[in-house]
């Protein structure tokens, strides 16, 4: 039984919030990924993501979110990950991630937030996409991601 995922957000004045429930993956993270790219072409320039009951995530969404760092650390904006437990808190420092947000503690901050409707998962394009985002946060994920980066180039078109 795949284990239900929730994205609670809101946006108050340049800040999107997010508290992420659940284990966020390629096959639940589109409308969270739509959400973030929304609020950054209306001028957000600080993100927040809350993973107090975040139980686990994948590659593509941690790439996701190094994506969404990477345009902000571009513009002087940040991305904060709050409440990380020891597994996530492991992955986001294995993959380089750390390099690109800040890490922190806090209380919930999502209070009067909506819960976005997901459907669907990422596309190939989306999946790509968020493994060459990791490259580009950290050089030594290329031999984590070589493989999947070399399918979807060659042969993500024919799973459309």
């Amino acid at each position: 039984m795949r284990e239900e995922v929730k994205f609670m957000v809101k946006v108050t004045g340049a800040t999107a919030y997010m508290a992420v429930s659940g284990r966020p993956t390629y096959l639940n993270c589109r409308c969270a990924a739509d959400f973030l790219n929304a609020v950054l072409e209306k001028g957000c320039t600080h993100v927040v993501l809350d993973f107090a009951n975040c139980t686990g995530m994948d590659s593509t969404f941690l790439g996701m979110i190094a994506g969404i760092a990477l345009k902000l650390n571009k513009t002087g904006g940040d991305v904060t990950m709050l409440n990380l437990n020891e597994r996530n808190r492991e992955l986001v420092d294995n993959l380089g991630i750390f390099k690109l947000v800040k890490i922190g503690e806090s209380q919930d901050q999502t209070g009067g937030a909506s819960e976005l409707q997901c459907s669907g998962s990422a596309s190939y394009a989306n999946i790509l996409g968020a493994h060459e985002n990791l490259i580009e946060a950290d050089s030594s994920n290329l031999s984590k991601f070589e493989d999947v980066i070399t399918f979807l180039k060659k042969d993500g078109d024919l799973y459309k």
